[in-house]
């Protein structure tokens, strides 16, 4: 519940930044003197992430933590160049953060006080990518202008590489001795991205345009030796975002 509240959210004040950008457009001719070639995107939205695995599994049943507590909110940007009617290719980085207070479930310190700590994630994807737009984006009208379509659909494959952190700071227990002991857990590192997404482009005017978009990446990283005998950590997610881009 408390996820979809904040997408609804993000998305609605995604929207909202650019209705004046789309007012001023509006106010224009309505027509380019050539097809643009260039796009500047910026977004904004939410990424759910799977959170599957066996360092997932064991920090949700020792701590009190949940598998939507590492999803958190999105923010990214793209470049994209057009190759013809149809397809553009783009270059986009993104930056998402979680990050939780929690303690364990089932002990508390002598001190009748819980065992608190914090669990983040964060993941930075950069990711290069081809789109394919399943309608012409505009017509030509003669030799010297370009008018752009309304709604245009597309689909879109690319591949990159995930910065990572999984990292856990605060109090924790000895299992042996049951002695508590403050430590900082950290794997930070780098894995191949692969990512699907499918979305719509919405004319404004002239050089702005709407975006909402569904990705999923699929990515897998190893983790550090501070997480020794865990397998790989699982970054896959859905993401969801809107945006606006400016095209020149």
């Amino acid at each position: 519940m408390r996820s979809s509240f904040v997408v609804t959210m993000v998305l609605a004040v995604a929207f909202a930044s650019a209705a004046p950008l789309a007012a001023q457009a509006r106010a224009g001719d309505g027509f380019l003197f050539a097809q643009p070639r260039v796009s500047l995107k910026f977004e904004t939205g939410y990424g759910f992430q799977r959170a599957q695995g066996d360092i997932f599994d064991f920090v949700i049943e020792e701590h009190t933590l949940e598998r939507s507590d590492f999803s958190s909110p999105y923010f990214g940007g793209e470049i994209g160049f057009r190759v013809d009617e149809r397809w553009d290719v783009a270059i986009g980085v993104g930056f998402q953060k979680s990050s939780t207070r929690s303690e364990f479930r089932d002990l508390i310190g002598t001190d009748g006080l819980p065992i608190e700590q914090v669990t983040e994630l964060r993941l930075v994807p950069v990711v290069a990518s081809a789109k394919y737009y399943l309608k012409p984006r505009g017509r030509s009208i003669g030799r010297f202008a370009w008018i752009p379509e309304t709604v245009v659909p597309y689909v879109s494959g690319g591949v990159g590489m995930m910065s990572y952190r999984f990292e856990q700071d605060g109090e924790f227990v000895d299992y042996e001795t049951y002695d508590i002991f403050y430590d900082n857990f950290r794997s930070e590192r780098q894995t191949f991205l692969v990512r699907a997404a499918a979305g719509v482009d919405i004319t404004v005017g002239e050089r702005f345009v709407l975006n909402g978009e569904a990705r999923y990446n699929y990515a897998r990283g190893e983790l550090s030796d501070d997480f020794s005998g865990f397998g790989d950590i699982d970054l896959d997610g859905l993401q969801l975002t809107a945006g606006i881009s400016i095209r020149f």
